[in-house]
């Protein structure tokens, strides 16, 4: 994060915000269900075990995994791809569990605090949602897989340091990136293969959270053009869910496309 204020400013400020967030952790902790604190004993007690059938069972699916790693369908691929997911490293680390690393957010429940941060969620059911653990093995095979993915793109956008979203509608297919340069939109007409020049490249993008609740929204500058892409995870209902590419004129809504997430 960028420094906004001056160092004696800055100090006061740390002081007062770690008191609060050690607060907050400690009210979210405070009424942790037993049931979530059993099955968290449970989970551990699985992945030191090496009960990869069972552990698969308390997933829900798909299990996303960072781009451009294909996220994982179903218990199958849970049950082959496991290895790479836990590795010894990871299981050494869970010998370091205790029930007071249990947190709670918004009806979810990981595993934050002392070696952990964050790296197991679970939802009030107790079923896996999201493992942001990553081992040396998936590290690699990310690495490759995005090489592979360089090598065929077009040179002048063929690099950048994180993939934050690949997308396509029915007659466009876009790129968000993390680059040098800012944040990097990329797009390229229906059947325009990524080999070729992309019709549209902008920078200087703007990333936001959308609150606590989760989802994110980057915004894109083209002269009087505003190119939003919405990442929208709380909805009233199923068709507003999702994500979205809406272009403005001049402020003026001009369209709102659905977008379907590739990797």
């Amino acid at each position: 994060m960028k420094n906004r204020f001056k160092k004696d400013i800055l100090a006061l400020n740390c002081t007062i915000c770690v008191s609060i967030f050690l607060f907050a952790i400690s009210d979210c902790r405070a009424d942790i269900p037993p049931k979530i604190v059993k099955r968290f004993k449970q989970i551990i007690k699985l992945i030191k075990e090496d009960k990869v059938n069972e552990l698969a069972a308390l997933t829900e699916y798909p299990l996303k995994r960072e781009n451009p790693l294909p996220d994982i369908p179903n218990v199958s691929g849970f049950i082959s791809y496991e290895h790479i997911l836990f590795d010894d490293a990871f299981k050494k680390k869970i010998l370091l569990y205790n029930d007071s690393v249990i947190f709670e957010h918004h009806g979810g429940y990981g595993l934050v605090g002392g070696p952990f941060d964050g790296d197991i969620w679970i939802d009030e059911n107790g079923k896996i949602t999201s493992v942001n653990y990553s081992s040396k093995k998936e590290i690699e095979l990310r690495k490759k897989l995005t090489e592979k993915i360089q090598s065929q793109i077009y040179p002048g956008v063929n690099s950048w340091d994180e993939n934050v979203l690949v997308a396509r509608s029915e007659n466009l297919l876009i790129r968000i990136d993390h680059t040098q340069k800012g944040i990097r939109y990329v797009s390229w007409s229906k059947q325009r293969p990524t080999s070729e020049k992309p019709d549209l490249i902008l920078f200087d993008g703007v990333e936001e959270a959308e609150g606590t609740e989760g989802g994110w929204t980057w915004t894109f500058k083209n002269g009087e053009w505003t190119y939003i892409v919405d990442d929208v995870e709380m909805c009233e209902t199923p068709k507003n869910c999702g994500l979205f590419l809406t272009l403005t004129f001049n402020g003026s809504t001009k369209s709102t496309i659905r977008l379907h997430e590739i990797k």
